[in-house]
């Protein structure tokens, strides 16, 4: 999945600023769980937030837009970065699918600094693929990052 540099929209203002300021504090958690209703923006805010956590000279706000991170990203070819999302359109996301996400967390990022998953939609997993998550979950690499978009958080 390609990613434009995007940036929160206007009433996510306030999320994005904790987590900007958890960021700068060097606490923010390993594993996030956008929730929040259809088209409210939740893949907007994980591409920005994935943006701004991989680029190599972020300004205050956001993502630079222009370093190489930020290139890679925007054409959707950055190493560190793998958004995995149902292969089949109302299909379930694969147990292969998570595996792949938690071989790619295992591993040290290729451009110095963060790896990102993001999933979406996380209510798609089905059980096995749910439990091939948990350790990575539960036990995150130094730097790795996992995302997860939905819907429907009771699910």
């Amino acid at each position: 999945m390609s990613s434009a540099l995007v940036q929160p929209l206007p009433w996510q203002r306030e999320q994005w600023q904790r987590l900007q300021q958890q960021h700068t504090q060097q606490q923010l958690p390993h594993a996030m769980l956008f929730a929040g209703p259809v088209s409210v923006g939740k893949r907007n805010f994980a591409r920005a937030l994935s943006a701004m956590l991989l680029c190599q000279s972020p300004t205050t706000a956001s993502a630079c837009g222009h370093c190489r991170s930020c290139l890679l990203l925007n054409a959707g070819t950055h190493p560190d970065w793998l958004w995995i999302a149902p292969e089949e359109s109302g299909k379930a996301i694969k147990i292969d699918q998570v595996r792949g996400v938690v071989d790619f967390m295992a591993h040290t990022a290729q451009q110095g600094g963060r790896k990102i998953a993001v999933v979406e939609p996380a209510e798609s997993m089905n059980r096995n693929a749910a439990n091939a998550l948990l350790k990575t979950l539960e036990e995150p690499s130094g730097s790795a990052q996992l995302i997860l978009i939905t819907d429907a958080p009771g699910r």
